[in-house]
């Protein structure tokens, strides 16, 4: 497949059911040139990138129902099957290097954080407790990862060494009995922020933590939802999925990382567009045109 140019600042993939059932499509930082990427019957969601080109996604395409992990990349064009498990494997993230890919498997029962090393295969189970363990994300490092567990009784932040080892809640961002799911970890001139989705004010916002302070970046309306955050590589702007403009289906927003321009890049698009990952680029502090 040839893909078309698109703006500076890189691409944005992300989850769209407009063709009938979900598939992974790539789009500029702008919300140009939309592609659906995988095209398959099947359900494919979750991606996640790493330089290089290369998209970790979720798919029940090869299992009669379940969900592995699957690893797409671009040039040359390939996709190839990362894991075959009779349990769920879904919330793929690859490290920034790309040679490693966290994911959430159910099955030991329950689901705990994995990481498969990609050149041997070699599988790491990084969480082991009776609570749920989701969403991982890595450290812009590669050193550590943070992820959501709800096994204080809420949904909660925590981190973890590559390794399994110093596990801990972030104290700071989940030091209250709201919800915080979904984080992302970036380099901000030395410091890692971490961006996560909370309910503490009663409905679903992005909030981040710049090792200093915490800080609401945006605010919806009533019954609406702001979720699963990405930053860009420079961690000035963003990406999110909301309900902002219909309470019955979701679109790709982007903002800056106070939440401040936000707007949609999918909303003239029918059906629902999820789980935004920003393509890492060194290069690009914003997207074009957002200077």
């Amino acid at each position: 497949m040839v893909l078309p140019a698109y703006p500076a600042g890189g691409r944005v993939a992300f989850r769209s059911d407009r063709d009938g059932n979900g598939e992974i499509y790539v789009m500029g930082c702008d919300g140009s040139n939309q592609v659906n990427l995988t095209n398959h019957p099947g359900e494919d969601k979750q991606p996640s990138w790493a330089k290089g080109g290369r998209i970790a996604f979720s798919s029940d395409r090869d299992t009669g129902g379940g969900f592995d992990i699957y690893l797409l990349s671009l040039d040359p064009w390939k996709v190839e099957r990362l894991t075959s498990s009779s349990a769920d494997d879904e919330s793929p993230a690859l490290s920034p290097d790309g040679s490693k890919v966290a994911f959430v498997s159910h099955r030991d029962g329950d689901a705990e954080i994995y990481v498969l090393k990609l050149s041997d295969k070699t599988l790491t189970k990084l969480t082991n407790d009776t609570a749920a363990d989701v969403d991982p994300a890595w450290s812009p490092d590669g050193g550590h990862l943070a992820f959501a567990s709800d096994r204080d009784g809420d949904w909660d932040i925590f981190t973890v060494r590559s390794d399994g080892t110093n596990l801990e809640k972030v104290d700071a961002v989940s030091g209250t009995k709201a919800n915080d799911r979904w984080p992302d970890l970036v380099d901000y001139f030395g410091d890692e922020l971490i961006v996560f989705a909370t309910d503490r004010d009663g409905d679903w916002e992005i909030n981040y933590y710049d090792a200093y302070d915490l800080s609401q970046a945006t605010s919806n309306g009533e019954d609406q939802m702001d979720a699963e955050p990405s930053w860009n590589l420079s961690g000035e702007q963003m990406v999110f999925h909301a309900n902002r403009d219909n309470d019955s289906r979701f679109d790709v927003w982007k903002a800056y990382y106070d939440g401040s321009s936000a707007k949609s890049l999918t909303r003239d698009f029918t059906g629902n567009h999820s789980s935004p990952d920003w393509e890492p680029q060194d290069e690009a502090d914003f997207c074009a045109g957002d200077e």
